[in-house]
């Protein structure tokens, strides 16, 4: 077998896993977590249960896959976005391109919002629990960084603890968005306002929260 030969091999199986990838994704969303099967997937794509076990041992297997997807779409998205001249305004750009994802590619908010409340207890292996944590470790836009070098610029307040406060925007703007995906409509009838409004004031407190007073006078 040549390297090339080989090569193409992965290609195609490269291609395959995320034809695979996009279809427990359609599912997923058409029909819930908790009842789609390995079998509807292998329905969906024409292939047989046997060929897809060769791709991916499990449901949840391919669940982590989806929401390792979705996640990196939304991360890369919002990275492309974190810049401006100072800390202070890279962390509302990197905010604001959070809720332009949101409104661009709802269904990932929702499924990222599915996939939290069906394994909200526990994870269904150690391997996927290890597999998961790797990933995003690697790939999470934390806004630590931001923090420290708006310490370092003067245009965040010193005082922060960049490890907590970022975790506590990342988990914020994650619950609201996934709200706003999945119920934007309905609050906009029950609550009289424009979901896109209710998050430019959350990003708008977040900010306050982290801005220098030096640097706001």
């Amino acid at each position: 077998m040549t390297s090339r030969w080989k090569q193409e091999l992965e290609e195609q199986r490269n291609k395959r896993r995320q034809e695979i990838i996009l279809a427990a994704q359609e599912l997923f969303l058409a029909k819930d977590l908790a009842v789609v099967t390995m079998t509807d997937i292998g329905h969906q794509l024409g292939i047989s249960r046997v060929t897809l076990y060769k791709y991916y041992n499990s449901i949840d297997e391919l669940a982590f896959e989806v929401q390792m997807k979705v996640l990196d779409d939304l991360f890369r998205f919002v990275d492309s976005h974190k810049i401006g001249e100072r800390a202070e305004e890279k962390m509302r750009n990197l905010l604001l391109a959070w809720q332009d994802f949101t409104q661009i590619s709802p269904s990932h908010l929702r499924f990222i919002g599915m996939f939290d409340h069906y394994y909200r207890e526990m994870y269904p292996t150690r391997e996927l629990e290890e597999k998961y944590k790797k990933f995003i470790g690697n790939v999470f836009p934390s806004p630590v960084q931001l923090i420290l070098e708006g310490i370092q610029d003067g245009s965040i307040r010193p005082d922060l603890d960049p490890v907590k406060s970022s975790a506590m925007i990342a988990n914020t703007m994650m619950s609201m968005t996934q709200r706003m995906a999945s119920r934007g409509n309905i609050l906009r009838v029950e609550q009289e306002i424009d979901p896109g409004e209710m998050m430019r004031q959350l990003i708008d407190m977040i900010m306050a929260y982290l801005k220098s007073e030096a640097h706001s006078i």
